[in-house]
């Protein structure tokens, strides 16, 4: 079964997850007209007759259940218990309500919508809340409970107030869980892919170089460059830090492709979930 627990939902992504053939999903979102606009693309996927089983818990994810804290929430998918600083309200303007909302963690969450069952792909994208959520876990139970771990680290405290070595924290927990990143993060503010190291790493590096090089071919044609795309990490070394190094494999990412290199990943990890789990 491909299970997917998605916190921090927006939109859904309901679409991408449903022609990967993911059979039971459940989202955790606690912005109200977010939850609005999830709860209208649910209806089209039920009416599209789809079988992946879809749930939302209404709540946002924290170190621990039960609290009411105070939430920011626009309703385009930058909402968060973090206050948003002056870099996010210059791109998407200052339309934040605030009102109270209740906190479930990252344990209670996944036991309440799972119970022993293993969450193949776990996606947070809270907007400078994930220390929070991902430290307020056991290293062991992480390790556990999770394959994949998709989370968009927030570096920038222009962006939402949060501390300069929160995504280090972070990092650092997910190592101590057992997981490894595809892709080392370096402190720029995107979502990063983290594998859980009880996996085999054959398929996700055979995965990786084949986007890294479909990606960086792309980026040095349309930059007039005739360079391999494996040999990337020579720009690291000239020290333009927009290049990012691969952990299992050789060559870099520019952070332009992350995105794009995410989305991909995600749709053959989740595609090909069954062969990569009986390797």
């Amino acid at each position: 079964m491909k299970t997917v627990l998605h916190i921090g939902a927006a939109n859904g992504e309901i679409d991408f997850y449903e022609k990967l053939g993911v059979d039971k999903l459940v989202y955790c979102e606690p912005d109200q007209k977010c939850l609005d606009i999830l709860s209208k693309n649910i209806r089209g996927s039920i009416d599209r007759h789809s079988p992946m089983h879809i749930s939302v818990i209404p709540k946002a994810c924290s170190a621990t259940s039960g609290e009411k804290l105070n939430f920011y929430a626009n309703g385009l998918g930058q909402s968060s218990l973090e206050k948003p600083q002056a870099r996010t309200i210059a791109i998407v303007g200052d339309h934040f309500e605030q009102y109270s909302v209740e906190t479930i963690s990252l344990v209670d969450l996944k036991q309440s919508a799972f119970g022993n069952e293993i969450v193949n792909y776990l996606c947070i994208d809270t907007q400078g809340h994930e220390k929070a959520i991902i430290c307020g876990a056991d290293p062991k139970y992480l390790q556990a409970n999770f394959m994949a771990i998709d989370v968009e680290l927030m570096t920038d405290i222009s962006q939402y107030s949060v501390s300069p070595s929160n995504w280090k924290e972070v990092v650092l927990h997910l190592l101590r869980s057992g997981f490894e990143p595809l892709i080392h993060p370096h402190g720029i503010t995107e979502s990063y892919i983290f594998v859980n190291t009880s996996l085999s790493p054959s398929y996700f590096t055979s995965l990786s170089a084949a986007i890294r090089d479909g990606l960086m071919k792309k980026f040095f044609e349309n930059n007039g460059l005739d360079i391999p795309s494996n040999k990337c990490a020579a720009f690291s070394s000239l020290g333009d830090h927009m290049f990012l190094p691969f952990t299992h494999i050789g060559g870099s990412l520019h952070a332009t492709q992350l995105q794009p290199f995410r989305e991909e990943f995600v749709s053959g990890y989740l595609g090909h979930l069954l062969s990569i789990i009986n390797a």
